[in-house]
Formats: C-alpha cells, sequence, structure tokens
C-alpha cells in the first residue's frame, strides 16, 4: 500500500509516519511511505496514492489543493486532513475527506483512522465497463478472486460470476488498491483471501483456479505470502 505524508512540520510529519507504520506492521501489511516537509515539492511529485495525510495550512500550495490534485490521478484516494484550523472543514468535506484529524496529534484516534480505512479499502466497489464499452457493472473487490489479460481485454473472476472487462490491466492495478491483492505476473493479478495451496512458481485459487506465478516476481510474492498470512 502505498502513503504520501505532507506537514510543514518535521517532528509532527515523522509523528505520523511513526504511527502509520507500527499499525501496518501490527497488521502484517506492506506499506511504502512517503514523507514532504514542503508542499511544493509533493505537487511536483504527485503521483498515484492509496492513503494521504495532509496538513491544511501549507504553502505555495494547501493542502486543500494537493488533495484535489491527488484524487485526479487516484480518485479513490482516502484523504486524512490534519489540521488546527476548523475554518478549513466544508472545504475538506468537499473532497471527501475520510477523516479530519485536529494538531496536537491523537495518536490512538490516527490509529483507529487507519484501520477504519483499511476496512474500507478492503470493501470497495469497482465500477468498470464490460467488453462492448457501452455497459457497465459493480462488483465488490473483496468478492474478486483473480484477473488475467485475454488480448485486448481482461476476465473478471468474481465469486457471483465471470465478467469480460474492456479495462486494462493498468486500471485494475489502480483500483484493486486492497492489501490483499498482488500482481504474480503481468497477465495476473489475485486475491490473497482465496489462495488454497501454494508453490514456488504457482498459486491455487478456490481450489479449481491454478495461475502462474512471474520468476522475477517469486521471492517477492513469498515475502508477501507470508507476511499477509502471518496476520490473519
Amino acid at each position: 500500500m502505498n502513503i504520501v505524508i505532507c506537514d510543514d512540520d518535521p517532528i509532527y510529519s515523522n509523528d505520523i509516519k511513526n504511527n502509520v507504520e507500527r499499525v501496518f506492521f501490527d497488521l502484517h501489511i506492506p506499506v511504502s511511505v512517503k514523507v514532504y516537509t514542503n508542499s511544493n515539492d509533493l505537487w511536483g511529485n504527485i503521483d498515484s496514492y492509496d492513503i494521504a495525510f495532509l496538513d491544511i495550512q501549507m504553502t505555495p500550495h494547501t493542502g486543500i489543493q494537493i488533495a484535489a490534485k491527488l484524487k485526479e490521478i487516484q480518485p479513490n484516494v482516502i484523504i486524512f486532513f490534519i489540521t488546527s484550523y476548523e475554518q478549513y472543514l466544508d472545504e475538506a468535506m468537499d473532497l471527501n475527506a475520510f477523516r479530519y484529524i485536529k494538531k496536537p496529534l491523537d495518536a490512538k484516534r490516527l490509529q483507529t483512522g487507519i484501520q477504519k480505512a483499511i476496512s474500507y479499502i478492503d470493501n470497495t466497489n469497482v465500477n468498470f465497463y464490460l467488453k462492448d464499452g457501452k455497459k457497465t457493472t459493480t462488483v465488490l473487490s473483496s468478492e474478486i478472486i483473480y484477473i488475467e489479460i485475454c488480448g485486448h481485454y481482461t476476465n473478471v473472476t468474481t465469486t457471483n460470476g465471470e465478467y469480460v472487462s474492456d479495462n486494462s490491466i493498468s486500471f485494475w492495478k489502480k483500483k484493486l488498491i486492497s492489501s490483499s491483492f498482488f500482481h504474480v505476473h503481468k497477465s495476473f493479478i489475485i486475491n490473497m483471501k482465496y489462495i488454497t495451496e501454494y508453490k514456488r512458481d504457482t498459486v491455487t485459487l478456490c481450489k479449481k483456479y491454478q495461475v502462474p506465478i512471474a520468476y522475477r516476481k517469486q521471492s517477492e510474492f513469498r515475502n508477501f505470502f507470508f507476511n499477509y498470512f502471518g496476520g490473519q
């Protein structure tokens, strides 16, 4: 999971970072955290993030402005606004902020918020185009077993049936931000929760779907597998 923190107070930024990493470590979820103490540096390096912790009162770019730009890249990004200025609350709510946390930092409240954010991510609805490119459907991400590239389309296998999606694998990588998904092969994304057998170069899902693990992914996947199931 990719997380970004931006606050112009280095001590405060590191405090948030330490709390975030502690929660994910306890949950055995791999996480990458980037910290910026200058909003202009983040503005020039906007990327796709799953969760963002942003101070609202920053210059030259406010947390509100950065949040809007982050949502252009990743509409499902979860925003935590951290500030002591309550007059910005309405603007924060306009961007569907997940939490509004006051300074000084309440570590327990922050940790509870992170845990709820992870639960929210794990139960996100994904809306996508079907093969004809004219109709859409919606599935719960937790019900997706795996995604497979098939020519110009992607097959979506779920607990409720199979779909042929008009969307690319890169679309699914952005949408499936739950901690249970892993891109095991250039043609496959799997949901870890449905693994019933694991070998060095293959996984079996739901006792019937066998998926290859790319050679260059095997070491990374092995670590991810044991971290993931170590936290169950």
